[in-house]
């Protein structure tokens, strides 16, 4: 059973998840469960929610063959269209892309240092006022006492 901060956290993503859905932004849906599920592999709301996206996704495909993919309702974003393999100078060995929101995609990467499993986020930071980047590093720093 995760924290009662971890949980905080998790019922935040669903309510983003939920307003994605309601939007229907089938992509965001999707990113943010999966973000969830990597959190909490149990959750029974972000299975629901990313099952509610694959049957929306499957509706839309029967009507318009072109939209197979949640990323057919949603623009690429160009600055992060590759999946790196590591960070911070081979660090953080990149094993999988777990999900993408407006700001950053999440990554799950072995931290080579400490050996162990982690979460890495890439945060894009084009446009960012202080008020956004001071935002940012408190939520770094959040996560980061999460794992400790």
């Amino acid at each position: 059973m995760p924290s009662e901060r971890v949980q905080r956290r998790i019922d935040a993503l669903l309510d983003e998840a939920d307003t994605a859905l309601t939007a229907r932004d089938w992509k965001g849906a999707a990113e943010i469960s999966r973000v969830v599920l990597s959190m909490d592999a149990d959750n029974a709301d972000a299975s629901t929610y990313l099952a509610a996206v694959e049957t929306a996704i499957g509706d839309k495909s029967e009507q318009d063959p072109s939209a197979t993919s949640p990323e057919a309702d949603s623009p690429e974003v160009t600055d992060f269209d590759s999946t790196p393999t590591s960070f911070a100078n081979d660090r953080y060995q990149v094993s999988k892309f777990l999900g993408e929101g407006g700001k950053k995609r999440v990554y799950l990467a072995h931290d080579t240092l400490l050996d162990r499993d982690v979460a890495f986020a890439l945060i894009k930071t084009d446009g960012l006022d202080d008020a956004s980047r001071s935002r940012i590093t408190r939520e770094a720093q959040a996560m980061g006492r999460l794992g400790t």
